[in-house]
């Protein structure tokens, strides 16, 4: 099954944070909170050899603290445990440039994934073959 980086972020947060809720869409009505937002913020490639690519994907994490609770504890306490524990998507890529910033009482995180890609070739390859020759007995 192929996964998407979004659905691995997601993934590698929900290890870290057990059973919280994360929306990779927007929502009519709001965000249920606590929660996380994941979506993509922009992504480049740059041409390497042999028709590799190195491919960097920009994404923000929105956290919404529980607004029954105090509000900047929460927010630096995610902060933290983001610090210490997400820097890599697990047995795919490695989290770069690691940002947080708290905006209007939530936590908003961006990072980059990096990846080397040779893109896939989806044309037909040889359907047929003439074959001329045989064995020589000696």
């Amino acid at each position: 099954m192929s996964f998407t980086i979004i659905q691995r972020i997601a993934d590698q947060l929900n290890k870290l944070i057990p059973d919280s809720t994360i929306y990779i869409n927007q929502v009519e009505g709001g965000f249920q909170e606590p929660s996380f937002y994941i979506h993509p913020i922009t992504s480049n490639s740059k041409p390497e050899l042999f028709k590799r690519q190195k491919r960097s994907y920009y994404y923000q994490v929105v956290y919404f603290p529980d607004p029954q609770q105090p509000i900047t504890e929460q927010i630096e306490a995610m902060q933290d445990l983001l610090l210490d524990n997400f820097q890599v998507l697990d047995g795919f890529a490695v989290i770069r440039n690691r940002e947080f910033e708290p905006v209007d009482n939530t936590l908003s995180f961006t990072f980059m994934v990096n990846l080397r890609t040779y893109p896939e070739d989806h044309t037909l390859k040889q359907q047929t073959m003439t074959y001329r020759g045989g064995i020589k007995n000696v």
